[in-house]
């Protein structure tokens, strides 16, 4: 491994390992929540709220601080007082825009509050409407989070942003505990308002020294639109993705009081594996393939895809398998307490399951999409995502309705249409490159599908003897043994693999 590729894997893992604590944090944020607020009709009403900024202007954020990005870091190269003065002109802009977008928003919520929730009752409605002004007024501070977080990955600086993303839900949790039960959820809102605000000071603190922001009123020129150009099919691509949450709401609003609080919190669990592990492994191949493909070496390229892919199906495949059968027992573990009841705790187990089985999928797709990344090809990973949500919408409406599963149908309308994704990505990249010679993973795959199919036996065993203990202990044993018999196993099946990941 090359110095560079050593000194990115090692922010990598540090990055993880803050992020990792950000999501369990994350996680006491949500189990507060759930202890003091409960899963009921007002509780929807919030998490929809809540949702709100990302599916108005879906990824907006996101998409002009990565083309932000790309642009400063070149102007950096040239001299740091022009990249300041580009930088304090990007943010200027960037926080005014968001203004214009937060205006938009309080003026169109009382038409798009049920067109998105349409399963919504009137109170519901109504309350749903009242929260999203109040979220969508403090859209800016989530502006310019992003841009801030721009500037220090730019830097290097990669653990500034993880970091002060910590500030904030222990804000959200501190103050939801002083202020104590029988809170309204406007006061959660704001709550969540205090904590944006939080976490912005702690990103100006981050970022002082090594940037110098210049106030300027020349916003609109050549350099703004220029920055624009390149979001706007960012934001296009982005924009696909976050629709299949828009279908999971909308269907999920269709099964009654507290079904879409119940789906945000399995949800918030099955993020806590996309975001840090799924999310740091394409974290550190894609640069590595950027530049092996810039370099025209498509041996190494095709090395680093397989290696990747493979690595991934090794580290989550126990950890799908014990997300999957012992989801009860995670649910009970992070939600199970004060008033959310046993009744929602078994609701959003069944939407666990289903998700645990998406990991695998999740994985080879992301890996691939920044494989496709790498050899600036934008437009095929844009397709499938296309495909990829018509696939979701007919799999959770066949699932949730048709089939009856609920909940636990959207779930798996998801994993389904993930798996389509991952095919056809892995389809299309073998036409772009002919080297990926994927044969060669078939001796991998098969110890890992033999490794797999014994801890799904074991676990179950596990479950069975240990049904007596807390589901704490319970789950703390069986994710041990799980994960040491399996790389034992791979480790006597001679998987070359393994030493690697």
């Amino acid at each position: 491994m090359t110095k560079p590729q050593n000194h990115l894997l090692k922010a990598s893992i540090i990055v993880t390992a803050i992020s990792l604590l950000g999501k369990v944090i994350g996680f006491v944020r949500d189990a507060v929540i759930a202890a003091f607020y409960g899963a009921n009709w007002q509780t929807d009403a919030f998490f929809f709220a809540q949702s709100m900024p990302g599916i108005i202007f879906p990824a907006v954020c996101n998409s002009l601080s990565t083309a932000f990005l790309s642009i400063y870091v070149s102007k950096c190269v040239e001299d740091k007082k022009i990249a300041d003065a580009y930088g304090s002109k990007a943010v200027t802009f960037s926080a005014i825009l968001a203004i214009g977008l937060s205006g938009l928003a309080i003026i169109i919520t009382p038409v798009i509050v049920p067109l998105f929730a349409p399963g919504f009752t009137v109170p519901q409605s109504e309350l749903a409407k009242h929260l999203t002004r109040i979220t969508m007024a403090s859209f800016v501070l989530i502006m310019i989070q992003y841009m801030l977080g721009a500037i220090l990955s730019s830097k290097k600086l990669f653990y500034g942003a993880q970091i002060a993303a910590l500030f904030y839900n222990v804000t959200v949790i501190v103050i939801t505990i002083v202020l104590g039960q029988s809170q309204s959820m406007d006061t959660l809102t704001y709550t969540v308002v205090v904590g944006h605000v939080i976490q912005v000071l702690a990103l100006c603190f981050f970022v002082r020294g090594n940037f110098k922001y210049t106030f300027t009123f020349h916003i609109l020129d050549c350099d703004t639109i220029g920055l624009m150009k390149l979001t706007f099919p960012i934001i296009i691509g982005n924009s696909i993705v976050q629709v299949n949450n828009i279908v999971d709401k909308v269907l999920s609003s269709l099964f009654g009081e507290g079904a879409m609080s119940v789906l945000s919190y399995s949800n918030t669990l099955n993020r806590f594996i996309t975001g840090v592990v799924i999310t740091t492994l394409s974290t550190v191949i894609y640069p590595i393939m950027a530049e092996q493909f810039s370099k025209n070496d498509k041996e190494e390229f095709a090395t680093t895809i397989r290696n990747s892919i493979t690595i991934g199906l090794i580290v989550l495949m126990p950890v799908s398998i014990i997300t999957t059968i012992c989801a009860s027992d995670i649910v009970k573990i992070v939600y199970e307490r004060g008033s959310f009841s046993s009744d929602a705790s078994a609701l959003t187990a069944l939407g666990l399951m289903f998700y645990g089985m998406m990991y695998a999928f999740s994985a080879i797709q992301e890996v691939v999409t920044r494989a496709f990344y790498g050899m600036k090809d934008t437009k095929t990973p844009l397709k499938t995502a296309s495909i990829a949500i018509v696939s979701n919408a007919i799999m959770s409406y066949l699932f949730s309705k048709i089939f009856g599963l609920g909940l636990g149908g959207i779930a798996l309308g998801t994993t389904i249409s993930t798996f389509f994704a991952a095919l056809l990505l892995i389809i299309a990249l073998r036409k772009r490159v002919p080297e990926l010679k994927l044969g060669q993973l078939k001796g991998s795959i098969i110890k890992i599908i033999i490794s797999s199919a014994v801890l799904i036996g074991v676990i179950y065993l596990l479950r069975l003897s240990f049904n007596d203990i807390k589901p704490v202990y319970r789950f703390c044993l069986i994710t041990i043994i799980s994960f040491s018999l399996h790389f034992m196993i791979l480790y006597i099946l001679k998987c070359k693999e393994l030493k690697e990941a």
